[in-house]
């Protein structure tokens, strides 16, 4: 088995038409060798009763003259109603060996004597006196011969049919993977050039030009994911250049600088330190939303209460601008129904929109976020009355490290904030969308599905870790939860 599968698939297929082939000329060889034989033994078996009928005839005119003696080449012996012999041209191995034919019969006989193999009819002639017995028997030698050579023919003459059939079957094979094979030589060529180049499709409408397409959507995909891990990575180290100088400037005053200013130097020391950090961890949530593993879903009511969360730890950032943070929750919802968004990340979400609705309020303002409940869907509505954003912006929002100056404020975020919201809402085959509001302001809409897949309790606890457990079921009589960050 090893051994086969090294072979190619040509060879392979042609191996396997060739046995179907061989199998199927085999048996048409065998049922054509029966039938010629069965032929020949009812010709055979005609002939010799046609041998006896003259003596029939006789006998039944005349009981008492069996008729002429056989002509020349039959073999015929006449037996009279007492068991006498009347006429007898049968050899002498025939007569020797008449116990072994059964004189009752009315079928053909095979009768093996003296070396050569005999066809034996018996028939039966009734007449007053008694019955007479009529024996006419054929040597088959020259029919086994006749058979011989007609097996022989048959097998050569199929055998190199076959041939034939596994050479025709070698060449169609060949031009069916032809298409394959240029395939694989064209995709060679395009990495080996590095072209940005697809593979050739062909204007038939069959498998190869499916197969085709199907590698074009990959190779895009592909050529799609190194593109933006490049780009990710030239973003990255752009981002983290400036923090790094920044440190490694203050670590150089620290060493060589004046002491007095150690304070303002640790102090700008740990501001680019948070600012690493924050990069990084960033990095690590995009990395694993585009891991593309699947969420573990959770219920609206944990959403709800993570929403809760994200509101206090807003207002915690906010707590000494003059900024109102409210959160309008659903009232009779099914807080059972499964979402299909874990709860830890929708409150990382939620983190990131109201932290550039806080920025964007630049320390005074309002900023209301809604949950409702529309099914098949959960939305989450993030408003604010700032100055909104430049729209020429919006399209280009959700980019990595794309940060927008002059209206909202943003230039002390790293850019990827509204990156990790866009790529949390695709894990989940969520949406989310920017729009102006029409006096002033921001409009971010999120939109979750909901899902068919209960939540595990245990995947979900395992999951957030020993710190996160699960939040007490949300009452459904609480609407909203409203306050400011004074």
């Amino acid at each position: 088995m090893k051994a086969l599968n090294r072979l190619s698939i040509r060879a392979r297929i042609t191996m396997g038409t060739l046995l179907l082939a061989a199998v199927f000329f085999g048996g048409v060889s065998l049922v054509v060798r029966q039938q010629v034989d069965m032929i020949m033994q009812n010709a055979a078996f005609e002939v010799l009763q046609n041998d006896a009928t003259p003596f029939e005839t006789a006998i039944q005119q005349e009981p008492n003259e069996p008729g002429d003696n056989p002509g020349e080449g039959q073999l015929v012996a006449v037996i009279d109603p007492a068991g006498a012999t009347q006429t007898s041209t049968l050899p002498a191995s025939i007569t020797s060996n008449m116990a072994l034919i059964d004189l009752a019969g009315t079928g053909p006989q095979q009768l093996v004597a003296g070396g050569a193999t005999y066809l034996v009819a018996v028939e039966t002639v009734e007449t007053g006196a008694g019955n007479w017995t009529i024996i006419s028997a054929r040597n088959q030698d020259e029919s086994a011969l006749v058979l011989t050579d007609l097996t022989a023919g048959l097998t050569l003459g199929l055998g190199a049919l076959t041939l034939l059939f596994g050479a025709v079957s070698w060449r169609l094979i060949g031009a069916a993977l032809r298409p394959v094979t240029q395939l694989r030589r064209s995709a060679e060529a395009i990495v080996a050039s590095g072209t940005e180049e697809l593979l050739p499709v062909g204007p038939a409408k069959d498998e190869i030009t499916d197969l085709a397409t199907t590698l074009n959507r990959l190779i895009d995909d592909l050529r799609a994911s190194a593109s933006r891990e490049r780009q990710l990575v030239s973003d990255a180290s752009h981002e983290l250049r400036t923090p790094l100088a920044v440190l490694q400037a203050q670590l150089e005053l620290l060493r060589t600088g004046d002491r007095s200013s150690i304070d303002s130097d640790i102090l700008a020391a740990e501001r680019a330190t948070t600012r690493l950090t924050e990069l990084v961890e960033s990095l690590l949530e995009l990395s694993r939303l585009d891991a593309g593993r699947p969420p573990t879903p959770t219920t609206v009511g944990a959403l709800v209460d993570e929403a809760g969360d994200a509101i206090d730890r807003a207002r915690l950032r906010a707590m000494s601008d003059d900024v109102e943070i409210d959160l309008i929750m659903p009232d009779h919802a099914d807080h059972a129904a499964p979402i299909a968004m874990p709860a830890l990340l929708y409150g990382r979400v939620l983190d990131n929109l109201l932290s550039n609705a806080v920025r964007a309020l630049d320390g005074k303002g309002q900023i209301t976020a809604t949950i409702r409940l529309d099914p098949p869907h959960l939305i989450t509505f993030v408003t604010d009355n700032g100055p909104g954003m430049d729209p020429e912006f919006l399209p280009h929002a959700f980019d990595r490290f794309s940060q927008e100056d002059k209206v909202r404020g943003t230039a002390n975020g790293s850019g990827l904030g509204l990156a990790i919201v866009a790529a949390a809402a695709a894990s989940v085959n969520g949406t989310v969308t920017l729009e102006n509001a029409a006096d002033s302001g921001l409009i971010v809409r999120l939109t979750i599905p909901v899902t068919q897949e209960r939540p595990d309790p245990l995947r979900e606890n395992l999951e957030a870790g020993p710190n996160n457990a699960p939040a007490p079921a949300l009452d459904s009589n609480s609407l909203s939860r409203t306050g400011n960050g004074s």
